[in-house]
């Protein structure tokens, strides 16, 4: 009996010695902050000295932005050359690169409608000497009273006809040039660089469709830079703008001359054009450049160091506000970046006393800085 009762004892104190409370979690108050009564969270001081705060304020003055552009040619100074009648091409004396003239053969090309209009060219030349012939005839028939003038007056009505038919005969044939035959020479309309070449011999070719020959005018280059959308009006009202074309080793000063209607629906960004002050005579088309320009600072744009902004559940974006004491986590939309600093689209007003370092010390939470 006494050996049970102490077992029962012995089994009684195992039990009570095992039944300890179970340890609790650090409190937030413990890391460096603790949740407030009133809200937002609460520093200790000694955590408190590696945080900085600073009031949000507008900025001011002028800022330097860069983009990236390229080369080309104004429409104006690029002419596409095309097939003036249906045809083949026989040859191509164009390349790309070539330096052509005025009237310089770009290619050939073999056409049935070349025979038809020169033959009717023909036809109305000869056609125009017997309606002069007619009417000289008449005219001194009157003169010495041997005619009549309703016939003189016949004969000046064929004599205009013909020479209208000749008039309309002799542009059809400026389109086909010179020559005999179906050959048709088709040369350049303007002096300029060969652009690009897609005629190619033996290729059959329609009056008018794509251009075969482009040329561009080398004094008719400009700058297109790709600009975002939300940058181009300001960009518009830039006073200078500095061009540094890195295959040249060159910085031109250039002034904006114009700013395209719409913007790229994918990349949305909208082409802004500039205009050399004085362009080198190696420019070229298809440079890439970068783009320079001083753009003044509107006084309601709120700016922050990227450290300020923390990233939470993947893409809220977070800064913490000093609010008497604590800090309130504050929802904002951000813009562009630039020298380390983020624009303030929303959330935030000039004013407001944000934590600029140290954020993560405030919400362990976060994910990163932005």
């Amino acid at each position: 009996m006494k050996n049970f009762i102490f077992a029962l004892a012995l089994c009684f104190c195992v039990t009570a010695c095992g039944d300890k409370p179970a340890p609790q979690k650090k409190s937030a108050e413990s890391e460096g902050g603790k949740a407030a009564a009133g809200g937002g969270v609460a520093i200790a001081d000694a955590s408190r000295q590696f945080l900085t705060i600073e009031a949000l304020a507008p900025s001011s003055g002028a800022t330097e932005r860069s983009y990236f552009g390229r080369t080309a040619f104004r429409p104006r100074a690029l002419s596409a050359v095309t097939a003036p009648f249906a045809g083949r091409v026989t040859s191509v004396a164009a390349e790309p690169g070539q330096r052509v003239k005025a009237g310089a053969t770009l290619f050939t090309i073999e056409s049935a409608d070349a025979s038809s209009i020169r033959t009717t060219l023909d036809q109305a030349r000869i056609k125009v000497r017997v309606a002069e012939e007619g009417f000289a005839r008449q005219k001194e028939m009157v003169k010495r009273g041997v005619g009549l003038e309703v016939e003189r007056f016949d004969a000046e009505m064929k004599l205009r006809d013909a020479r209208a038919e000749l008039d309309r005969a002799e542009r059809s044939a400026a389109l086909v040039g010179a020559g005999q035959g179906t050959a048709i020479q088709v040369r350049a309309p303007v002096d300029g660089v060969v652009v690009g070449v897609k005629a190619a011999a033996g290729a059959t070719v329609q009056a008018g469709g794509d251009a075969l020959v482009e040329i561009g005018d080398p004094a008719g280059l400009w700058v297109v830079a790709d600009v975002p959308e939300g940058e181009a009006g300001r960009v518009a009202k830039a006073k200078s703008a500095e061009v540094l074309i890195d295959a040249l080793s060159l910085k031109v000063p250039a002034k904006i001359v114009g700013i395209a209607p719409r913007s790229d629906a994918e990349t949305r960004r909208t082409p802004v054009y500039l205009e050399l002050e004085k362009a080198p005579e190696e420019l070229r088309a298809g440079l890439l450049v970068r783009v320079s320009v001083a753009l003044e600072s509107s006084d309601s744009e709120l700016w922050l160091p990227v450290t300020a902004v923390l990233v939470k559940e993947g893409s809220k974006r977070v800064v913490y506000v000093e609010d008497r004491g604590r800090f309130v986590a504050r929802p904002v939309d951000v813009g562009e970046e630039r020298g380390g600093r983020v624009r303030v689209l929303g959330g935030l007003q000039a004013g407001d006393r944000v934590v600029t370092k140290g954020a993560l010390l405030v919400d362990r939470e976060a994910e990163q800085l932005l």
